[in-house]
């Protein structure tokens, strides 16, 4: 489960800004840690391991897989950070940042395929720790990913102190912190490699697990929530408006179907709608829109006879000021609607509607609470009173 969670995560997270990397490359950078990272977690399960060891017919070659990853990732990170001191600074980085993990690269395939495994490990640096090839391995891979963990930890505690920095800073210190605990992973990997490679049992493979494990989720939440936290109020907005959209469906589907002309396309169901995260604003903008010409349609079936009652029916309930204006509008709309569904002419007398919003914010809360009115025991019980008190 505590590799499952980071993996999911960091797909997600991968898939979600694929498109945005695509369209802007300073943003491919970290892109491609998400991507090596969601890879190298995916790998990380035994069960999986031994699966891709076994299909591509290479003992332990997860475990490559897993440090190349990791490898990238750093890079990636470091590049990112990097690019953003630049970008404030004009100050451009060493190319040595390019250069270095490369050569690690290409150091852990000779040591790796220098190496003869007889069996599938369990842990690689740990099974076969008394090869110095592999002792070169682990020191080269976690040398490599502490180093470049320095290094972005500095970056990132140094240009996310700014005080202009805003979200952008805030996020910059959580990776910033994130990539200190990873530093604290890395160090543990080494301490271990060298102690087991001194005495095998000196140091317990399930504490040693267990340790290990908990740093790198650690690090990796850390450097994900960073990484996010400046589009969280894009994120924050578009649940939002993606609430309102769903809440207003009711409203706006009931008094549609009795002025069909209103909707630009065919209305999907409700279920359809709520579950398409497309467009959203876009959606919620045409809605509002499409409510309001409902409105402004169905209030010719309302005369002055119709709203009167509507409003004596309110203030019987006891609702008063503005309260007592929603509740009234919401029963002689439902009294209208039916009018219209009926055949019925207008009544040649149009009057605005008794709400409105001075912008699209307070529109969407204006016709939020119509359309709560519209749904209440109030407006069906005048809707029962208007049936049988008017002929068909």
């Amino acid at each position: 489960m505590i590799n499952a969670i980071p993996a999911a995560l960091l797909w997600i997270v991968t898939i979600w800004r694929a498109r945005s990397a695509l369209r802007r490359p300073e943003r491919r950078s970290l892109w491609l840690a998400f991507a090596a990272l969601a890879l190298a977690m995916t790998v990380r399960p035994d069960q999986v391991a031994s699966a891709v060891d076994e299909y591509l017919h290479v003992t332990d070659l997860s475990f490559l897989i897993k440090h190349v990853c990791g490898t990238v990732a750093a890079a990636s990170v470091l590049t990112f950070v990097a690019d953003m001191a630049e970008t404030r600074t004009g100050i451009r980085a060493s190319k040595l940042h390019k250069v270095v993990p490369v050569a690690t690269v290409l150091l852990l395939g000779a040591c790796f395929f220098a190496t003869p495994q007889s069996h599938e490990a369990d842990d690689l640096l740990t099974d076969y720790a008394d090869h110095v090839t592999i002792v070169a391995y682990g020191v080269v891979w976690t040398a490599y990913l502490g180093t470049a963990l320095f290094s972005a930890t500095l970056l990132c505690f140094r240009w996310g102190r700014r005080p202009d920095s805003g979200l952008v800073g805030r996020g910059l210190l959580l990776v910033g912190t994130g990539t200190a605990v990873g530093l604290l992973y890395a160090a543990h990997r080494i301490a271990a490699l060298i102690i087991r490679y001194v005495d095998p049992t000196l140091l317990g493979a399930r504490a040693d697990q267990t340790l290990s494990s908990g740093l790198l989720f650690l690090a990796l939440l850390l450097i994900l929530l960073g990484s996010t936290l400046p589009v969280w109020p894009r994120i924050s907005a578009r649940v939002r408006a993606h609430a309102q959209l769903v809440s207003l469906y009711p409203l706006w589907r009931t008094l549609t179907d009795a002025v069909p002309e209103t909707r630009l396309d065919s209305p999907p169901a409700r279920v359809t709608d709520a579950g398409d995260p497309r467009r959203t604003h876009d959606r919620l903008y045409r809605r509002t829109i499409e409510i309001r010409d409902a409105i402004l349609t169905l209030a010719d079936h309302a005369p002055p006879q119709l709203r009167d009652r509507a409003f004596d029916h309110a203030a019987s309930l006891g609702f008063v000021g503005a309260h007592a204006d929603v509740v009234a509008e919401a029963c002689w709309l439902a009294a209208a609607r039916e009018e219209r569904l009926r055949g019925a002419a207008s009544s040649g007398e149009p009057h605005p509607p008794a709400s409105g919003g001075r912008d699209l914010a307070t529109e969407i809360h204006v016709l939020t609470v119509l359309g709560t009115a519209f749904r209440s025991h109030a407006t069906q019980d005048f809707l029962n009173a208007y049936h049988q008190e008017t002929p068909v």
